[in-house]
């Protein structure tokens, strides 16, 4: 704190003497003016008095007369010979010419009377001499004040230290592994902001420990399956059976394949940069497409309804694709014997839903299987012997294009599932997707 301290009030105490001595400047330079002005008209007249009150007096006699008169002016006066004053020959030639000149010691003023050898010497001022001692004065009153200042200094950084104690406290409790660790600070604090950055920093890491964390475990166990599988598949391997165990070799693999595959979309999608590929293609062939070539769908092809209100779609229709295909495996694996994709676009949204009449998803379970990860349990778990990524996936593909997804009851009370998102990109939205009808039977 003392570094801090000391940085502050060094900056305090430089703009408040810079703003001291611009002040005193213009003081300075307006009393000079007015203080010249007023002294040079008391001299002019005190010399017209003397000049009236000697006119009868001869020259050799002014300086005795000069101190016999009772003046009463607050300051003395005297006489003396032009040529025994010790100045130089500048101030010699203003003082013949009839100038008014200023002393060395500044508090006492020259004037020549009118054509004659004697200059009248005014002073010291007791004017100016106080001047001079209040520069002294002046100086002592800026010095206290500096002092003062340092008090306020003090009490005004001492809560704000504190708490940035407790910040930094917090900070290396977070790099050495306390990640439960938060900033609490009063309401008013001036340094709330970043305590709230902080403690969001610290939601943020945590929650990226607990999903590294639930990601090896849901990779370990589901590599271990079909890993399983393998080991048992070969070490039962012989002539007889070798074709059967060869196509079972072969569907593991694929499903470590799909699996790995799953991870790096996951973690493509994750990052910050990722750049979209927007294209305005036709409809109804793209969906139709997806619809009945989804891998899922294959055995039940007549379970599949389109319903195209729009013609026109604008996406990335790569991981467009993809989200459509997650959702069209999910439906087909769990539907009974309707499956309806349908797409429209309304009031600047494009809206696309596959419905099916599978078990559904519990309300309380639609936010969190949106999350990576997760799968639910019991007989309506939509992501049984999946590794709990596709609606996860799907999810991020949304964000990315600004948009949402939501889950909600279909008309045969399974599970809907519906995307949304901007029609043009490049609008700023505010992500408030509607739930307008995509078709009169939705």
């Amino acid at each position: 704190m003392r570094r801090l301290f000391i940085q502050f009030y060094l900056l305090l105490m430089l703009c408040f003497g810079i703003g001291a001595l611009l002040v005193g400047l213009v003081y300075r330079e307006v009393a000079d003016t007015t203080g010249t002005r007023l002294l040079t008209d008391l001299l002019r007249t005190t010399l017209a008095l003397i000049e009236t009150e000697l006119r009868t007096v001869p020259q050799p006699q002014w300086p005795q007369a000069l101190a016999e008169l009772d003046h009463d002016l607050g300051f003395p006066l005297a006489l003396t010979q032009l040529e025994t004053l010790p100045i130089d020959a500048e101030a010699m030639r203003a003082l013949k010419s009839g100038e008014i000149i200023m002393q060395e010691d500044e508090t006492t003023y020259l004037q020549r009377l009118d054509r004659t050898p004697y200059v009248l010497v005014a002073g010291p001022m007791p004017y100016l001499v106080f001047l001079q001692e209040l520069h002294w004065v002046d100086l002592a009153l800026l010095g206290l004040i500096g002092a003062l200042l340092a008090l306020p200094v003090f009490l005004w950084m001492r809560p704000h230290w504190r708490e940035l104690q407790q910040l930094e406290r917090s900070a290396r409790a977070l790099a050495d592994g306390q990640f439960d660790v938060r900033v609490t600070l009063p309401q008013n604090s001036g340094l709330q902001p970043l305590a709230q950055g902080f403690n969001h920093m610290a939601d943020s890491v945590q929650l990226l420990l607990d999903s590294k964390q639930t990601l090896l475990h849901a990779v370990a166990h589901e590599l271990r399956t079909p890993l399983a599988r393998l080991r048992y598949r070969l070490a039962l391997r012989d002539d007889d059976n070798a074709a059967v165990t060869d196509a079972g070799v072969e569907r593991d693999l694929g499903d470590i394949g799909a699996l790995i595959d799953e991870l790096l979309l996951h973690a493509q999608l994750a990052r910050p940069d990722l750049a979209l590929q927007q294209q305005t293609f036709a409809a109804q062939p793209w969906l139709a497409a997806h619809l009945h070539e989804a891998p899922a769908l294959q055995q039940n092809a007549s379970w599949g309804e389109l319903e195209v209100g729009a013609a026109q779609l604008n996406a990335d229709p790569a991981l467009l694709g993809r989200a459509l295909d997650n959702l069209l495996n999910n439906a087909a694996r769990y539907a009974r014997q309707h499956i309806r994709l349908s797409f429209a676009v309304a009031d600047g949204w494009q809206y696309l839903r596959v419905a099916d009449d599978g078990p559904g998803i519990p309300p309380e379970q639609r936010v969190r299987v949106l999350e990576p990860f997760v799968q639910l349990e019991g007989g309506a778990a939509r992501s049984k012997g999946q590794l709990g990524l596709g609606l996860a996936i799907v999810n991020q593909i949304m964000q990315a294009h600004g948009g949402r997804v939501s889950i909600e009851d279909s008309p045969w009370q399974g599970a809907q599932v519906s995307l949304c998102w901007p029609l043009v990109q490049s609008v700023t939205h505010d992500n408030n997707c509607q739930q307008t009808p995509v078709s009169p039977g939705s």
